[in-house]
């Protein structure tokens, strides 16, 4: 754009002047150009005055004055001076000379600015060498020129207008006309392209972990990869470092690798009683659309897809040092990844699950899932148009390193009948269910199986029922004024009607593990102690298949929405309830679900669920959210409840089980800017997470202050205790220098 503009000054410039010098390469391309309204020679010197212009191959010099030296090849340019060249690159200066033959200029004053990011430079003089500019006591910032709000000064550096990078040497950063911030050196980068160096830094200091400092480096060889090195040191706590590799083939798929290591000093792992001393892991992403016509040149009707999402880790700190102001909460994780082939009426997959739980001192007795095989043949006409069918046939094998794993193989056959019926305002749906399974049982050694007495064998299972199922639905629409209204309603009662089930999976062997699981001694944190015997594991049979193989039951559910002008969604409720006609309590045990979600002003949503239980005559769970945004204003509003249920043959036991309350405000009021949150559990009537801030956002330069009460989980080797919250309380002072970087200065009061 700044070319463009240039171009255009130019032959404003232009129209009118007379030429001085021109230039031609051996293609009779014009690389040389003078023109000034006025110009004169003597002997060898051409003096060109009043708008004078000095065109240079991609370089374009507006000046009041410029004299040539044709024979040495010497301009010399004064006056008002201003350089343009490349994609927007500035310089501004009153003296210049120009060695056309050596490519060297000295300039004075010299001052220059990057049309991106805002960035400018200003010297007494500086030399350029080449499309190198080295300068001398220096002023650098974002801000307007006069009296900047922020500013760097500089005994020297250097500025390379190709790789468009900043190099400065003992740089202070100022607010006003105080000094904030001392580095040796300096590397800036004011380009957006990918060009390898120094990307800026991230700093910061607490009173726990002393002066933090990350410092990435980008690496950018060539187009189709790029490399991130970050380096980083906490002072009282010890270093690291982080590497994320980026690759894209020649089909344009992604892949990512991200890996991190950090040594915790033994002062700091004693202190807090660590869990790892050496806290590392890696991470790996990629997916691929079509890879089998991409790589193989296979037949493009055959969908295909593969999708991979790893991550190993030994510690929550892995995701916490990504940044200086990581915040976790969650202990666990779960990598999967997935590869299908299907076709218009087959589906084909192979997938797997690893789960992390760091909560846990070690991962030994973690369900993994590895790997699973799927078969699933699309719903399609059976004999005639009405008769339907499908087929899923998968294939799990679920493993662990302490404890029962196992192998299950599992065949579903639906069949049956879709009518639309009253000119298909009604759909009635009539199916019949075949399920059959077969499980063997892996590492049972150290797991409590019931002895049932019986020929059937303890390290195998068998299933094969029969159940058929009646649907009604329906879906309408009306259009109003304003308004458009669709509701969808659905019932479906199901049953079996056959049953039969051995070993593993006998109907005894779901009352005797739960009576085992309700009965056994405390042993330890890991062991069960039944019947004087230890055990790694009680065999479950419930965990495979839930609580009961089959039961009949009816499904209800109720879906409508109401849509405004333009598609916008005003209102929507969904309402679903399961009765469960084996239940010798109550058919009604389980929750009336509904969720409902309304925006009644513009800017303003609410949405929430609503469990509530007929039989105990109670809400259940409560979670209701809103959020006004308006300007720059943003508040949320969020409450959350949950309350057990039991039932001992006499009472009705009902408490809460949780019961939150958390909101959040921001805005920026112009003069200044507010935040604040807050978390309240009202069951312990105890404060959790808060913060208040009061910032101020200017062009070139914010500046904040925040006041934090914040719970941070970390891993530690008590078994009793393996997840301690440490309770962190603490000030932080956040500066942003724009377009440089951002830094914090934290206080810790409690830890």
């Amino acid at each position: 754009m700044f070319r463009l503009i240039f171009i255009f000054i130019f032959f404003i410039f232009a129209y009118g002047s007379q030429t001085a010098v021109q230039k031609f390469d051996k293609n009779n391309n014009k690389i040389f150009e003078l023109l000034a309204d006025n110009v004169n020679a003597k002997g060898s010197i051409v003096i060109a005055s009043g708008n004078a212009v000095l065109l240079n191959q991609d370089m374009y010099i507006l000046a009041d004055k410029i004299s040539y030296d044709t024979k040495n090849r010497v301009a010399t340019i004064d006056g008002n001076i201003k350089i343009y060249k490349g994609d927007g690159f500035v310089v501004r200066a009153n003296h210049i000379v120009l060695n056309m033959n050596e490519k060297y200029q000295v300039i004075e004053p010299f001052y220059m600015q990057d049309g991106i990011s805002g960035m400018w430079l200003s010297a007494n003089v500086a030399q350029n060498n080449d499309k190198k500019y080295s300068f001398k006591n220096a002023t650098i910032s974002g801000c307007s020129i006069e009296n900047p709000i922020w500013h760097i000064d500089a005994t020297s550096g250097s500025y390379n207008s190709d790789g468009s990078y900043l190099s400065l040497w003992n740089p202070k950063i100022y607010i006003g006309d105080v000094p904030v911030l001392y580095f040796p050196y300096l590397f800036l980068s004011t380009s957006t392209k990918r060009t390898t160096g120094l990307l800026y830094p991230e700093f910061a200091t607490s009173n726990t972990e002393g002066f933090i400092y990350m410092q990435p480096f980008y690496l950018a060889l060539q187009d189709f990869w790029d490399m991130t090195f970050t380096p980083q040191i906490r002072s009282s706590r010890g270093y690291g470092g982080n590497i994320e590799a980026r690759v894209i083939d020649w089909e344009q798929d992604k892949f990512i690798f991200n890996t991190r290591f950090f040594h915790n000093t033994e002062d700091y792992y004693k202190k807090y009683n660590l869990r790892n001393r050496n806290v590392f892991g890696f991470e790996f992403l990629h997916s691929s659309r079509n890879p089998l016509k991409k790589y193989f040149g296979l037949d493009a009707s055959i969908d295909n897809g593969l999708y991979l999402d790893f991550l190993y880790m030994n510690d929550l700190d892995y995701v916490r040092f990504e940044s200086i102001n990581k915040t976790i909460t969650d202990g666990t994780h779960m990598s999967r990844g997935n590869y299908y082939i299907q076709t218009e009426n087959h589906y084909y997959g192979i997938d797997f699950k690893y789960f992390l739980n760091l909560n846990k001192i070690n991962n030994n007795k973690t369900f993994q899932s590895l790997p699973n095989l799927q078969y699933h043949k699309y719903l399609n006409p059976l004999f005639f148009k009405n008769l339907l069918y499908s087929v899923d046939y998968q294939l799990k094998n679920t493993t662990r390193d302490l404890g029962y794993g196992y192998v299950q193989n599992s065949l579903n056959i639906p069949v049956g009948m879709q009518f639309s019926l009253f000119k298909k305002y009604l759909s009635l749906g009539i199916w019949n269910n075949l399920y059959l399974s077969n499980l063997s049982i892996t590492n049972p050694s150290g797991t409590y199986i019931p002895d049932l007495g019986k020929k059937s064998t303890r390290e195998f299972g068998n299933i094969l029922y029969s159940a058929y199922s009646v649907s009604l639905n329906t879906d309408l629409a009306k259009d109003y004024d304003k308004v458009f209204h669709t509701i969808q309603l659905a019932m479906i009662f199901s049953a079996p009607y056959f049953e039969i089930s051995n070993g593993l999976f006998d109907p005894q062997m779901y009352a005797l593990t739960g009576v085992a699981k309700n009965n056994y001694t405390p042993n330890s944190l890991d062991y069960y102690s039944i019947g004087g015997h230890s055990y790694t594991d009680i065999w479950d049979p419930s965990n495979v298949t839930g609580s009961n193989i089959s039961g009949k039951k009816m499904d209800l559910k109720l879906t409508q929405y109401f849509y405004g002008l333009g598609g916008k969604e005003l209102f929507y409720w969904k309402m679903s309830q399961t009765l469960n006609f084996d239940d010798k309590i109550s058919i009604a045990r389980i929750p009336l679900e509904n969720k409902i979600g309304f925006s009644p002003l513009k800017g303003l949503d609410i949405y929430g669920s609503i469990f509530y239980s007929f039989y105990y005559n109670s809400l259940d769970e409560i979670a209701l959210n809103a959020t006004y945004k308006h300007n720059y204003m943003l508040a949320n509003l969020s409450y959350y409840i949950k309350r057990n249920f039991n039932d001992d043959g006499i009472n009705k036991i009902i408490e809460n089980s949780a019961n939150y309350l958390r909101g959040s405000f921001s805005n920026d009021f112009g003069y200044f800017g507010l935040s604040a949150s807050a978390g309240y559990d009202i069951k312990n009537n105890v404060l959790l997470d808060w913060d208040i801030g009061i910032f101020k956002n200017i062009r070139c330069f914010g500046i904040g202050l925040k006041f934090v009460n914040q719970r941070r989980p970390i891993l530690t080797n008590n078994p009793g205790n393996p997840l301690e919250v440490l309770k962190n309380t603490y000030i932080k002072l956040e500066l942003n220098f724009s377009p440089l970087t951002t830094t914090a200065l934290s206080y810790r009061i409690t830890k």
